[in-house]
C-alpha cells in the first residue's frame, strides 16, 4: 500500500461501512501504510490527510450524512495523530 490515495480510500471506506469508533482502525491503516512506504510517500500522505481534515471540518453536511461525516473526521483525526507519533 505505497500510494497515499490508497491509504485515504481505505479510511473513507472505514468511515462509510464501519460502526462504532473508527479511531483504532484508522491508526492501524496509517501504521500499515508507513511500514512499507518511502519517506516521500509518508510526507505526501501526511499532507493530504491534514488538508482533507481541514476541509472536512469546514464542510457543511446535510443531517442525513452527519454520522458518516463524523466518523470520517474521527478517522482523519486519528490518522493525523498517528502520522505525528
Amino acid at each position: 500500500m505505497r500510494d497515499p490515495s490508497v491509504c485515504l480510500d481505505k479510511l473513507r471506506q472505514l468511515a462509510k461501512t464501519g460502526s462504532g469508533d473508527p479511531r483504532k482502525a484508522a491508526a492501524k491503516i496509517v501504521h500499515d501504510f508507513a511500514g512499507d512506504a518511502k519517506k516521500k510517500d509518508l510526507r505526501q500522505r501526511h499532507q493530504r490527510l491534514e488538508d482533507t481534515l481541514l476541509a472536512g471540518k469546514w464542510t457543511i453536511v446535510p443531517s442525513a450524512y452527519l454520522d458518516e461525516h463524523s466518523r470520517w473526521l474521527a478517522a482523519l483525526e486519528s490518522a493525523c495523530a498517528e502520522c505525528n507519533a
